[in-house]
C-alpha cells in the first residue's frame, strides 16, 4: 500500500510541476496607470528604445540618468525607486568587489556593477527593469 501512496505522490507532484511550468513563461499584465500626467512616461510593453527620466543623486555623490529598460514603470517611479536605492547603499557595500547589493525595494530588487555603484540595474520578476548609469 506504500508503494502506491509513493507512486500517487510522485505523479500528484510531477502534474503540478508540469502545471507551474507551462504558466512559468507566460507574462503578466501590465499594470494600470497611476494616473495622467504629461510629464509621465507609462509604458504598457517593452519600450522600443530606453525611455530616459532625467537624473538623481548616486550613492557616491554623482549624478546617474534614469532610465525605464523594459516593462510598465512610469518615470516618476523609477526617480524615486533609484532615489531609494543610492540612499540605502552603504560606504563598504559600495566598494564591494561584488558590486553593491542586491537591495530590496518591494517589489524590486536593485544592484550595481562591481566597481562602479552608479552603474545600477532594478528589476521585478514581471520582467520591469529600471537602470542606472552615470550622467555624461
Amino acid at each position: 500500500m506504500s508503494g502506491k501512496f509513493v507512486l500517487r505522490s510522485i505523479g500528484f507532484v510531477a502534474v503540478c510541476l508540469f502545471t507551474l511550468s507551462a504558466c512559468g513563461g507566460q507574462e503578466a499584465p501590465p499594470a494600470p496607470p497611476a494616473g495622467g500626467g504629461e510629464a509621465q512616461a507609462v509604458l504598457a510593453s517593452p519600450p522600443a528604445e530606453d525611455v530616459q527620466c532625467g537624473t538623481v543623486p548616486s550613492a557616491d555623490g554623482t549624478q546617474a540618468k534614469v532610465i525605464i529598460r523594459e516593462g510598465a514603470v512610469e518615470c516618476a517611479e523609477a526617480v524615486t525607486l533609484l532615489t531609494q536605492y543610492f540612499a540605502r547603499v552603504t560606504p563598504a557595500a559600495a566598494a564591494s568587489p561584488d558590486g553593491a547589493g542586491p537591495i530590496a525595494i518591494e517589489p524590486w530588487t536593485c544592484g550595481s556593477e562591481p566597481g562602479s555603484v552608479v552603474t545600477a540595474t532594478c528589476s521585478t520578476e514581471d520582467g520591469r527593469e529600471v537602470a542606472a548609469e552615470p550622467a555624461r
